[in-house]
């Protein structure tokens, strides 16, 4: 679906554009160079964890339950990085996660310094659940790194990072605050805990352990995964994600027949599973068929079978999209009537 490459030479840049509008007339992200574009890129093809509310943990969407875990090689991961700079203008950057955990791999720090060496910046998230060598990450720099928790006692944190042990947790946050405390990346870690209904009671007490260890604290709100479960929560709630306050059903009711077709997540963010293959979106199963390989797919021709899905079209149209932004695109009075529906204010716990 790409132009062919004389066409790219020989074409204006608005002509091109007005070409594209006319073939494949969803199609229209921003021009690469304007704004960062994140690729989330799952270096792992598996998780250590089976959270309640995350595919990973759903044995009709996960991928890698009862499967060996396989690594994405330095190789492919180098060609990836060398594609994105060519593809963005140099205007990207990287979290190597989505579905997986990535301290799992055994060469991260090596990935890490990989797209270092190319200008790529580069980002983790972590469970915290697995014993990592934190002390290689001290050479590197990372743009963020964020840690997701959901309690602070065992009892608390189960309900939601199911097969996890907050005792771990607690030790590793403790472990990288003597080891990476004077790092000049300590300032980009952010603690992010997942609010719902159960867990309330726990946020103050992981807030001031971690004003304690001079590491940021985020509170969210928890929500859906995977967007198989977002469509299930408009007609009911999935009973065993009761516990989740933030629910499609009350982002629905909050919008009305307000619709958008605004989505950071597919105008400026491009999903890689392990072996380089794209899908529509950060929040579809790891188990749904991937689209194409990067590696052979120019970015404007990417861009524009994301745009061009059914599912993208499907999300949109019953205003999901909104739901899994928090609405923060929407103007100011929809995402007013999200918030004065939601039972918690998230202020309270900052």
């Amino acid at each position: 679906m790409a132009l062919p490459t004389v066409l790219k030479r020989a074409v204006p840049s608005n002509v091109q554009s007005a070409v594209k509008r006319l073939l494949w007339p969803e199609y229209s992200p921003a021009t690469p160079g304007q704004k960062v574009i994140e690729f989330w890129v799952d270096v792992v093809s598996g998780c250590n964890l089976r959270c309640t509310a995350c595919p990973v943990g759903m044995p009709e969407y996960t991928n890698s339950i009862g499967q060996k875990l396989t690594e994405m090689p330095i190789e492919l991961f180098e060609k990836i990085c060398l594609k994105a700079k060519a593809d963005t203008n140099d205007n990207c950057r990287f979290g190597l996660y989505n579905w997986t955990e990535p301290t799992l791999h055994s060469k991260l720090h090596e990935l890490i310094a990989c797209a270092e060496s190319h200008g790529v910046p580069c980002g983790i998230s972590s469970n915290l659940n697995y014993d990592y060598d934190w002390s290689l990450l001290k050479p590197l720099h990372l743009w963020n790194f964020t840690i997701t928790v959901s309690g602070f006692t065992q009892r608390t944190y189960q309900i939601n990072h199911k097969g996890g042990r907050i005792e771990p947790v607690l030790a590793n946050l403790i472990r990288i605050s003597e080891t990476l405390g004077d790092w000049e990346c300590y300032k980009n870690i952010d603690v992010r805990y997942l609010v719902h209904k159960q867990n309330q009671h726990e946020v103050h007490l992981f807030k001031h352990f971690c004003d304690k260890l001079g590491m940021k604290f985020s509170p969210y709100h928890a929500y859906y995964m995977p967007i198989d479960k977002m469509f299930d929560g408009l007609e009911e709630v999935p009973p065993e994600l009761e516990y989740i306050y933030y629910s499609p059903q009350l982002v629905q009711q909050a919008i009305g027949s307000h619709r958008s077709q605004n989505c950071f997540m597919r105008e400026s963010q491009v999903c890689l599973d392990h072996e380089g293959n794209f899908s529509v979106c950060c929040v579809q199963s790891p188990s749904a068929p991937s689209i194409a390989n990067y590696l052979d797919t120019p970015y404007q021709a990417m861009q524009a079978k994301r745009y061009a899905s059914d599912l993208c079209r499907k999300c949109t149209s019953s205003g999901i999209n909104i739901f899994a932004t928090y609405g923060m695109q929407e103007p100011p009075e929809i995402q007013q009537s999200i918030e004065d529906l939601l039972p918690v204010d998230l202020k309270d716990f900052r």
